[in-house]
């Protein structure tokens, strides 16, 4: 029976460490729930020989953590809340994230963030040191929850935030998942029956026919173009989406390209309530914590994935600054009117949390009631355009030999 170095966190909220023998996790879960104890982190001994070294600690020179993944953010977010919750001193629960770090990159995070606070500097500050890893946002609420003295609220809040964001996220690419993966499907399936499949028939079974039908000839010229300037065309692709993914980085073309996507047919509407739902649950989170109003907006439009929506949140801004109320700072072309009046409404009467989570989850429903629209306006349209390509295909193919065996005939 394999024995476990576990941290735990006892009933008065001392954390002590401890080997426990057991056969497995499940195990040591039960044996933590008989005990009234709460499991921080549990490590099995074991010879580990891995060849995946990093070259860089070999060499003994530092390596900035890379940018966590939501769900690792999220993770490390409820831990160090459930730790703070307990009573347990910032460096502790720092040293029981490190152990129990899944990733060597959350280790790093971890490490770093315990090595600058141990150092003396605020939790805060440590973290908008890793601004690769830590967002704005997320460091001015840590900086509010220091300032009140609420820090596990505070993570409590960033959790819920984060949650809801990637759930957001998460029905957005199931959505976009079966239309893209059609469309790669039916262009490799095309590409194959035109540059290999159609040639070879035509130079066994349509040898001999003098005139070819129309959907025949088209294909076999489809195929030869894409036989003799097949890599250009590649080549000519690959410059092409590469100079618009350079133009698109850069501010121009980035401001450009989110202006587009507002403007498009049903995309557009779609886009314009989940930065709205977005932007109203960020304002929300933060003002609801101490940040002052300003600083909010600051942050929120750094964070609403819109260069449109930045550039007026930046004017709301300045605005709000020489006095004008926030209501009217933030109306524009694409902010909904009917979020600025219930924000109007939030200011007037002292419920502006309440005002701007109704237009969060308002907006929230109503995107993905736009998106189950545009999805099954959608089902249909791939039904025709994978009937299209059947048809032309089976024309292209059964046509000459209809024809041929009617002349036989």
């Amino acid at each position: 029976m394999p024995n476990y170095a576990c941290k735990l966190v006892d009933s008065s909220g001392a954390m002590t460490e401890r080997s426990i023998a057991a056969k497995s996790m499940g195990e040591l879960y039960q044996i933590m729930d008989r005990s009234g104890e709460r499991l921080i982190s549990a490590k099995k001994p074991a010879f580990n020989l891995s060849l995946d070294m990093d070259i860089n600690q070999l060499l003994g020179l530092k390596v900035k953590a890379k940018k966590l993944p939501p769900k690792d953010l999220s993770m490390f977010t409820r831990q160090l809340e459930m730790l703070l919750k307990t009573g347990i001193p910032m460096l502790d629960a720092l040293d029981a994230l490190e152990v129990a770090a899944v990733t060597d990159n959350l280790k790093k995070v971890v490490g770093t963030l315990k090595s600058r606070v141990t150092g003396g500097s605020q939790l805060s500050a440590a973290m908008e040191e890793q601004s690769r890893v830590f967002s704005n946002f997320y460091v001015k609420m840590v900086q509010a929850g220091e300032a009140s003295g609420t820090l596990p609220n505070i993570f409590a809040q960033i959790r819920e935030f984060t949650i809801r964001d990637m759930e957001s996220k998460a029905k957005v690419k199931k959505a976009l998942r079966y239309p893209m993966f059609v469309g790669i499907a039916l262009l490799v399936a095309g590409y194959v029956q035109i540059a290999f499949v159609l040639p070879k028939m035509a130079a066994t079974m349509f040898a001999n026919m003098k005139e070819l039908p129309l959907p025949t000839k088209i294909m076999l010229g489809v195929s030869d173009v894409l036989t003799q300037y097949g890599f250009i065309l590649f080549v000519i692709i690959f410059v092409v989406i590469s100079a618009l993914k350079y133009y698109t980085s850069t501010p121009a073309g980035g401001y450009n390209f989110d202006l587009l996507k507002l403007k498009l047919p049903m995309f557009g509407t779609m886009i314009k309530s989940s930065v709205t739902a977005r932007f109203s649950q960020m304002l929300n989170v933060l003002t609801s914590s101490g940040v002052q109003v300003v600083d909010a907006l600051a942050i929120a439009g750094e964070t609403v994935d819109n260069k449109v929506f930045e550039k007026d949140l930046k004017k709301a801004r300045k605005d709000v600054l020489a006095g004008v109320s926030m209501s009217v700072a933030l109306q524009s072309k694409y902010m909904p009117e009917m979020a600025t009046s219930l924000i109007s409404i939030g200011e007037r009467t002292g419920a502006l949390s309440e005002m701007l989570e109704g237009v969060a989850e308002y907006y929230r429903s109503d995107m993905e009631d736009k998106m189950e629209g545009l999805m099954a306006a959608m089902e249909p349209v791939l039904t025709l355009i994978i009937t299209a390509f059947v048809g032309v295909f089976v024309l292209a193919v059964f046509m000459p030999m209809i024809e041929n065996m009617t002349s036989m005939m």
